[in-house]
């Protein structure tokens, strides 16, 4: 026996693992089938699901091995006289918050050793699972996962800022190791494009949010989008609809127009509803809200041939919403061919002060506004805002950036107030539009000097009915960050319906709104009166809903360009082709 043991050794070196034994007999004869090596009594191994550990031995009959836990397994389970190899394997991850331990039990020749077995315990986060697939339709989504961590649950990817996913049950706080469960509701996709969103579970401290303890692998939501419909029926193409006739003044024209609408979006009277949706939404903002008595509106029918847009797919005005940085826009041309659809418009001087509002059908965050049209040899107040149903056809961002883009840009030709740090100091050219555009008297809320007796609203700032802090808590001043750059231009207020879509629009937007409508709805019998129109404003300011969420004034500007997908209003400075009639 011993020679049989040396030559054991000799043959299987440092591929022996120490193993200690417990022999099963109390019988003290020296007869022993196992020979191990000598070391401790137990094995450990890694805390991680396929974990293994691999030891030898020699034994003088057949023999057999068996665990008694469910998360070990041995192999062989059998084997026979003389060198052997043994593979312990776990089957789990140890999640259990502890080490744990189980028996291996070796027998031969009526002979049991046992060896005891030790997994180690690791934090972890188990998703039961991590892709999801719904329908148009939607539902709810449970995100089960099991956890051994001490701390608090939150779930991270942005569910706030998700329209068409809402929170419905929160997982319980963490007690010990469990298995819990949140819960969202995925609302229905009433888009044509495919959606998706990805989520993690975070665990972090009790008392401190900030610290993140684990992590988990991503989840992944995927929603279809409905199936596209291809129109047949083109008959009511460019039928006009008046919405609204002003009844003070001569009457600002604005003119709607869908594009992704296909004929049965027209025939099931769906889009004359977004257009009379988009119509109310830019009268939500004073002063717009109260000079709404001013504007004529129309909306002219565009028959799509799809309701859904990419290469594969064909709309009336070729608008792109899935793509940013301002490539939102559209055929411009077939724009002003639907405007003169409108008999009132027919002359040059009417489609010279026409706003046109083109409604994406789509829920993309975007929008652009184009101005500075020439037709003949002049520069008109003409525009064209394209903006997408923003969230939906109720969403209050829809509200918002058709506000910003049609009121904001289209109308009053007001600029962006917003800045990004990655941009830095404006450029020539920026500065250059600028200029050029403040020739013509617009862009009249934001400055290229910060000296307060130059910039465009110093009559405001010299004024003491405006040095009081707004409804909003909005303070009249020169904030720097404006046309997008984050050095070189400056602002009136530090938040604004022109700069995060909020708080409405500031005192010299509210007047550069008031002066167009007063333009184009009374003619050359107009003159420009700072204190008409202070009387205006102070009768009419802005305030916000009784339960308002106001923005911290410690967030003032945007840092990256990925928070924002508006661009700058383009400058169309070039004429257009004038349809036949």
């Amino acid at each position: 026996m011993k020679k049989l043991f040396s030559h054991f050794l000799q043959t299987l070196g440092g591929l022996l693992v120490a193993i200690g034994f417990v022999a099963c007999s109390d019988d003290e004869a020296s007869y022993d089938p196992f020979h191990f090596t000598a070391g401790g009594d137990t094995i450990t191994i890694d805390a991680t699901l396929n974990a293994k550990q691999t030891f030898a031995f020699a034994c003088d009959a057949d023999w057999q091995a068996q665990t008694d836990a469910s998360w070990l397994v041995a192999a062989p389970s059998v084997g026979k006289a003389g060198e052997a190899q043994l593979t312990l394997m776990a089957t789990e991850t140890n999640v259990t918050g502890e080490d744990r331990f189980a028996h291996l039990n070796l027998t031969a020749a009526g002979m049991t050793h046992t060896i005891v077995v030790k997994q180690k315990w690791t934090n972890v986060i188990q998703l039961d699972q991590t892709s999801y697939e719904f329908d148009p339709e939607g539902g709810v989504v449970t995100f089960k996962f099991t956890t051994n961590i001490d701390g608090h649950f939150l779930l991270s990817g942005s569910v706030s800022g998700l329209s068409w996913i809402k929170p419905k049950k929160d997982a319980n706080p963490l007690k010990a190791m469990g298995t819990y469960t949140y819960e969202l509701t995925v609302l229905a996709n009433e888009t044509h494009q495919d959606r998706s969103a990805e989520f993690n579970i975070l665990v972090v401290d009790h008392d401190d949010y900030n610290n993140v303890l684990m992590t988990s692998p991503t989840i992944v939501v995927r929603q279809k989008g409905l199936p596209v419909d291809t129109s047949s029926d083109y008959s009511a193409d460019k039928t006009v609809t008046k919405l609204q006739t002003h009844t003070q003044g001569n009457g600002v024209p604005v003119v709607l127009m869908g594009d992704g609408f296909t004929d049965k979006d027209i025939a099931s009277g769906h889009y004359l509803e977004v257009m009379n949706k988009a119509m109310e939404n830019i009268f939500t903002e004073e002063p717009a809200k109260s000079l709404r008595a001013w504007f004529d509106v129309w909306a002219v029918n565009a028959v799509s041939a799809n309701n859904a847009f990419g290469t594969q797919y064909s709309t009336c005005f070729s608008c792109h919403p899935e793509i940013q940085n301002g490539s939102i826009k559209g055929d411009e041309n077939k724009v002003i061919e639907y405007v003169y659809a409108v008999p009132e418009l027919a002359s040059l001087e009417g489609l010279g002060q026409t706003l046109a509002i083109v409604v994406i059908n789509s829920t993309n965050y975007g929008g652009v506004t184009g101005l500075a049209y020439q037709f003949g040899s002049g520069i008109t107040e003409f525009a064209i805002a394209f903006c997408p149903i923003v969230d939906g056809l109720n969403a209050e961002r829809f509200r918002q950036v058709i506000t910003h883009e049609a009121i904001g840009h289209g109308l009053a030709k007001l600029y962006d107030e917003y800045a990004y740090e990655n941009y830095g100091t404006i450029t020539a050219n920026a500065m250059a539009q600028v200029q050029m555009l403040q020739g013509y008297g617009w862009a009249q809320n934001v400055s290229l000097t910060a000296t307060p007796q130059d910039v465009p609203w110093a009559d405001f700032l010299a004024d003491e009915r405006y040095q009081a802090a707004d409804h909003y808590g909005e303070v009249l001043g020169v904030y720097e960050g404006a046309c997008t750059y984050w050095n070189g231009a400056w602002r009136p207020t530090d938040e604004s319906m022109m700069h995060s879509n909020m708080h409405g629009f500031n005192a010299p937007s509210r007047r550069a709104i008031y002066n167009r409508v007063m333009r184009t709805g009374l003619g050359e019998s107009w003159a420009e009166d700072y204190e008409a129109f202070v009387a205006f404003d102070q009768a009419h300011l802005p305030a916000p809903p009784a339960v308002s969420k106001l923005r911290s004034r410690a967030v003032k500007v945007c840092d990256t360009a990925t928070e924002r997908h508006l661009s700058l209003p383009y400058i169309a400075n070039k004429p257009l082709v004038l349809p036949k009639r």
